[in-house]
């Protein structure tokens, strides 16, 4: 008899600790599954929050947010505009501008303007302005510094224009895929009018296509050829060297102008004289000399018949 109540007193007591170990398994199985089930909702619950569950998120993540929108201007070569203005002083102003000029047309590129005129007696200055392939810019501008006396001023300037190009290039897709539905809507059009509607839609969409796409053109094709513009003025050393405010050589050129302007002035007035002046005195002296000769002889002639005749 003791030893049945000695077995079920054992048998209560293991049953005891049986279920209370399952107790407390189901409640650390229910407490992890709770926070499973937290943590999986809880970046629902940031999503739903708007920009403060992102800025959550990437904080809880470690990392900051990617932007969608700049992967496109990522992946997209650069596109620069690159100009340049330069004054150089050179000894011949028009050798300057035609070798300035080879370089461009050597390098793949032209000439978009040139001048040249006259700053003083003896000297020339002119400008010119050029384009060359992007990846030739700085090469040409060494190119140009090297065959110069010397380089007054230097400056360059880029613009970063592919934002931009990638805008334009996403307005383009947008407005070629609406300008293929119009098109189908015309083509299911039954009434006049609604295909004048539908035209007239289509031809407005076109138009923003050639725009855009001339837009792109210039961009793309202003970022491939860089512009250079050049000033070129005579080299100021080559000038008459001022020695205590006295130029020599400064002198001797003036009286060598000088000699040249008078030996001018003089053949100008011979020439004057052989073909204004002398064809006039002789229109006039022609007539003068026939009238004497003729007045001498009228008075010769009355005289020799008044003569008395000889005994």
């Amino acid at each position: 008899m003791k030893r049945r109540v000695i077995v079920f007193v054992g048998l209560l007591l293991l049953g005891l600790l049986v279920v209370a170990c399952g107790g407390a398994t189901g409640v650390e199985v229910t407490r992890t599954a709770s926070e499973t089930v937290m943590e999986e909702a809880a970046p629902q619950a940031y999503d739903a929050e708007g920009d403060f569950s992102m800025a959550a998120g990437s904080a809880v993540a470690g990392q900051p947010p990617a932007d969608p929108a700049a992967q496109p201007v990522a992946n997209q070569e650069r596109l620069i505009i690159r100009n340049a203005d330069m004054s150089i002083v050179a000894t011949d102003t028009e050798v300057a501008l035609a070798q300035i000029a080879a370089m461009a047309t050597n390098g793949g590129g032209w000439v978009v303007s040139s001048n040249v005129y006259q700053s003083s007696e003896t000297s020339k200055t002119g400008y010119i302005q050029i384009r060359v392939p992007a990846e030739g810019f700085q090469s040409v501008l060494d190119a140009i510094t090297g065959l110069a006396v010397s380089v007054e001023s230097l400056s360059t300037s880029g613009q970063d224009v592919t934002e931009e190009y990638v805008d334009l290039s996403s307005q383009l897709t947008n407005l070629e895929a609406t300008a293929a539905r119009v098109r189908t809507f015309l083509d299911d059009a039954t009434k006049v009018d609604d295909a004048l509607a539908v035209n007239a839609e289509l031809s407005r969409l076109e138009g923003e296509i050639a725009v855009v796409k001339g837009r792109m053109q210039y961009l793309s094709q202003s970022a491939a050829f860089s512009s250079i513009t050049v000033n070129v003025t005579p080299d100021e050393l080559a000038q008459p060297i001022e020695v205590a405010g006295w130029q020599p050589r400064g002198v001797a050129k003036e009286a060598l102008e000088s000699l040249v302007n008078a030996l001018q002035s003089l053949a100008n007035l011979v020439i004057w004289l052989v073909v204004f002046v002398l064809p006039i005195l002789l229109l006039i002296a022609i007539p003068l000399l026939i009238i004497f000769l003729l007045i001498r002889w009228l008075r010769r002639r009355p005289g020799r018949m008044a003569r008395p005749p000889a005994e």
